[in-house]
């Protein structure tokens, strides 16, 4: 059922890492909120990119 996902594809990993980026920018620079909740959502966003560049790895090794 993974091997199907968009959102485990290669072309897809820079996007984690983009939205993440925007994220954080428009909430803590533009919108200037010093709210906790961004941090976390950022985090699992960049967790959510590393993931999928460890599971392309792994698919690719075996």
């Amino acid at each position: 059922m993974m091997k199907n996902s968009i959102f485990w594809s290669k072309g897809f990993i820079p996007v984690y890492f983009i939205i993440a980026v925007i994220h954080f920018v428009v909430f803590k620079v533009i919108i200037d909120t010093n709210n906790y909740s961004i941090y976390i959502f950022t985090l699992i966003l960049l967790g959510l990119g590393i993931a999928s560049i460890l599971y392309n790895n792994k698919s690719e090794d075996s």
